[in-house]
């Protein structure tokens, strides 16, 4: 399912809405901002459950079909989308197994997958006797996914599905949604102002603001960008993709490919070959013009400076850096930035003392003193 969408809208309020967007047939496509700027309305507009008033201009279509646009509503029911709420929204008087039955049920002879494989992709095989009132936030949660999924839907529309619940089980319930992201052959809408949510799950993104989108492109190209992170202060950091090439038994660490060039985590289980994201703080990034000698940080890159932040009154400001064909965010002060009369162009080594595997967001990988 191929979704296109332009819309152009404005509220009584005064709000209007201008943005225009393909959403592709597999893989997670992110809506993220700050709350007010729209994500939740485009949302809503996809799944057919907002149709804008007179004087608005909205097309939606799905592979060449039109949803909607100044002559045709399709209604929601029709457009064979699966919508994930903040809150899970079970049916109290079934257990787990009568709400997903009952999803199943209303799929007919097209689910989209058989009910055994959806449990255990959410791991909720353990909680099919259970009453609704005896689940967890992240339980309840994982059930509703289940249930959407049950239900026959070709693509799934999902308004922060993980912001009623703690950060203890945002952490649990986020490696299922990228088994989800890995197996389905679906396109995934997701909502969310969560960063870490975004840098783990996402394939492309949509970053709106006020009513506009503000910034387009993958989760690696955005999440590393000045645009994403200016105002990130401390919490500024780069996503990047890498894969093992071997564990190293001896140090207890893994070795893994960025590119042409080599990094080192404490090692992880993942097997040769498999494709990690990393996060990298900018705060833990220093830069040197020469390679740095003994020095106790192991992970040392070569890479070209590709642009500065603009100077400010603050006393520190990011570079991003490109190593190969991705991008790595430093933090320095200004007046390292004039001592090395640094500028885009110019050849840099990257010195890393903090890398952090988004496969495990609650554990930060230290390779330093």
């Amino acid at each position: 399912m191929f979704i296109n969408a332009a819309i152009s809208l404005t509220r009584p309020s005064g709000f209007s809405l201008e943005v225009a967007m393909a959403i592709k047939p597999r893989g997670v496509t992110a809506l993220y901002g700050p709350s007010g700027s729209g994500k939740t309305t485009v949302l809503k507009l996809l799944a057919g459950l907002e149709d804008g008033s007179r004087g608005d201009q909205i097309n939606i279509s799905s592979d060449g079909n039109i949803w909607q646009d100044a002559s045709h509503f399709v209604p929601p029911h029709k457009r064979h989308v699966g919508y994930v709420f903040q809150q899970p929204q079970l049916f109290p008087h079934l257990d787990v197994r009568g709400n997903l039955a009952y999803a199943s049920k209303r799929a007919g002879s097209q689910p989209s997958a058989p009910l055994a494989q959806v449990c255990d992709w959410l791991g909720i095989n353990h909680l099919l006797t259970a009453s609704p009132a005896k689940l967890s936030g992240g339980e309840a949660q994982r059930v509703a996914i289940a249930r959407v999924l049950l239900s026959g839907a070709r693509c799934l529309l999902m308004d922060e599905p993980l912001g009623s619940v703690d950060h203890a089980a945002r952490l649990q319930i986020l490696p299922y949604l990228d088994r989800l992201r890995r197996l389905l052959d679906i396109p995934i809408v997701y909502v969310s102002h969560g960063l870490d949510e975004i840098t783990y799950l996402a394939d492309e993104v949509y970053m709106l603001e006020q009513g506009r989108i503000k910034a387009f492109g993958t989760v690696f190209e955005l999440a590393s960008s000045l645009t994403l992170n200016s105002q990130e202060g401390d919490v500024a950091a780069a996503v990047v993709e890498a894969r093992v090439e071997h564990h190293d038994q001896a140090f207890g660490l893994t070795c893994l490919r960025l590119d042409s060039q080599s990094i080192y985590v404490s090692r992880c289980a993942q097997s040769p070959g498999t494709p990690i994201r990393l996060r990298i703080p900018a705060r833990d990034v220093s830069l040197a013009l020469q390679v740095p000698a003994q020095t106790s940080i192991l992970n040392v890159l070569e890479g070209v400076i590709s642009d500065i932040e603009p100077l400010s009154a603050s006393p520190s400001l990011l570079v991003r850096v490109q190593v190969g064909g991705q991008y790595i965010l430093s933090r320095i002060t200004r007046k390292s930035l004039q001592q090395l009369e640094l500028q885009p162009g110019k050849a840099v080594y990257v010195q890393i003392k903090t890398v952090a595997l988004l496969s495990d967001l609650s554990q930060q990988v230290a390779i330093s003193p």
